[in-house]
């Protein structure tokens, strides 16, 4: 599963936050709006109750209905009932409930089907146990339909609100991280080239991004020393070892010559003759790699018949190929143009081709493929050899790496296919193995064509 950038989580909760808040504004204003109207109606009914009340006059055992009062005024109807519930004056909305209950003093709703009314009823008492209930009744319905359709409007611009807001957030989000993009895309173009002295660009504001990449560039700075502290080591190593390890071989070849050593000493001076050639092979192939690493340059590339100079490594690497009976064959297309350093491209074949015969099988064998891919030059190694076990085959680049020693031959070093990875990259190409294990191994580059 895909996992979310930072901008999109970013949104997500700024959006989810927002649509929280206004879903509660909202909500909460359409409470006190209804509340508020409803509480406006009462006071409203109330005050007209009050103010019908006025054209009635009591005396004693009687009352008065004065000839000027109006049964309907500003949207109230006025009803007067006896103490029995007998309606005696004014006249009911068509469709409300005659048998509604008269409660005194009480603001209330009553609702028959989709029509509301606020009703109010007040008592007035006169002589002996007699009473008259007066009735103040006024329609809600444009208020609540006036309420329902604001709920409505909400609920339905409300998706699509949020989703502008979500829209301006995000579009907010990947303007505020936009440098942080910029400094992803240096930082991968610094780890993938082997050119640590690069550094990244410092935005113009000096906000925390700005600080965050100083402390970036301090880092590249001390892996930058400590490079340069690892790659001067080995030089200065290797060149001191040479002249020990040279001493070491001509003793022991001095030795052999001695007639007088008896059998077991013979032996035991060529297994450290022996031992003593791979370390010389070994800081040998040190210090040309931390020669290569400083001299070369890629302006200095000259043209290289690629297809050649495979035919060349090719044949040269026959006799030690014979040795296991192993077969190389090379196909491909003539005239393949690179630019490039000859020596080390010929260096990158020779241990590509070493390795498949290293690794290889008594009488196995060693395909050479090559040809133009478009804009690249595209070559298979291929080898039915012992093969590489799934989870070596990120480790085999790394230097002094060998996946199986005792299976391998005695004369690597564990350098040639961490050296191969550096020749690929130095050309601008690009390099990737596949294997399985038991039947063989295949190395796949890519290289800039002319």
């Amino acid at each position: 599963m895909k996992r979310c950038s930072i901008k999109m989580k970013v949104t997500l909760w700024y959006t989810g936050i927002v649509a929280v808040i206004l879903g509660i504004v909202f909500s909460v204003t359409l409470v006190f709006v209804n509340k508020t109207g409803l509480s406006a109606t009462e006071e409203e009914v109330q005050g007209a109750v009050t103010g019908f009340t006025g054209n009635i006059k009591f005396q004693d055992d009687t009352y008065y209905m004065s000839s000027d009062a109006e049964f309907y005024n500003d949207g109230v109807m006025f009803c007067v009932y006896d103490e029995t519930g007998r309606l005696l004056y004014g006249s009911m909305p068509v469709d409300f409930p005659k048998q509604t209950t008269l409660i005194s003093s009480q603001p209330r709703i009553v609702k028959t089907g989709q029509k509301q009314w606020m009703v109010y009823d007040s008592i007035q008492t006169y002589g002996q146990g007699k009473a008259l209930w007066i009735r103040g009744i006024t329609s809600i319905h444009n208020m609540e339909t006036f309420v329902e359709t604001a709920k409505h409007i909400i609920i339905f611009l409300f998706p699509g609100l949020i989703f502008i807001i979500g829209l301006i957030g995000y579009f907010m989000t990947k303007h505020a991280l936009k440098s942080v993009d910029v400094i992803c895309g240096e930082a991968d173009r610094i780890s993938s080239g082997d050119d640590l002295s690069q550094r990244l660009s410092l935005p113009k504001a000096r906000d925390e991004i700005y600080h965050l990449t100083e402390r970036f560039n301090q880092m590249f700075e001390r892996l930058q020393e400590s490079f340069e502290n690892e790659k001067q080591f080995t030089a200065d190593a290797s060149h001191e070892l040479r002249t020990p390890v040279a001493v070491m071989i001509s003793e022991c070849e001095y030795l052999l010559d001695n007639q007088d050593l008896s059998q077991e000493q013979r032996e035991e001076v060529e297994i450290l003759l022996r031992q003593a050639q791979k370390m010389s092979r070994l800081v040998s192939q040190m210090l040309m790699i931390a020669r290569e690493e400083k001299t070369v340059n890629a302006s200095q590339f000259e043209t290289v018949d690629f297809s050649m100079l495979t035919e060349i490594v090719a044949e040269e690497m026959e006799g030690q190929a014979q040795q296991k009976c192993i077969s190389i064959s090379v196909h491909g297309e003539e005239q393949l143009m690179v630019q490039g350093d000859q020596t080390l491209l010929m260096r990158m074949m020779m241990n590509l081709i070493q390795n498949a015969v290293s690794y290889g099988k008594e009488k196995g064998h060693i395909w050479i493929d090559l040809r133009r891919n478009e804009n690249r030059v595209e070559g298979q190694i291929a080898d039915d050899g012992i093969g590489i076990q799934p989870e070596f085959l990120d480790k085999i680049w790394n230097r002094f790496y060998r996946v199986d020693k005792s299976r391998s031959s005695s004369q690597g070093t564990g350098l040639g296919l961490s050296m191969v990875k550096w020749i690929v990259r130095l050309h601008g190409g690009e390099i990737k193995v596949e294997s399985t294990f038991g039947e063989g191994t295949v190395f796949s580059f890519w290289l800039p064509a002319l």
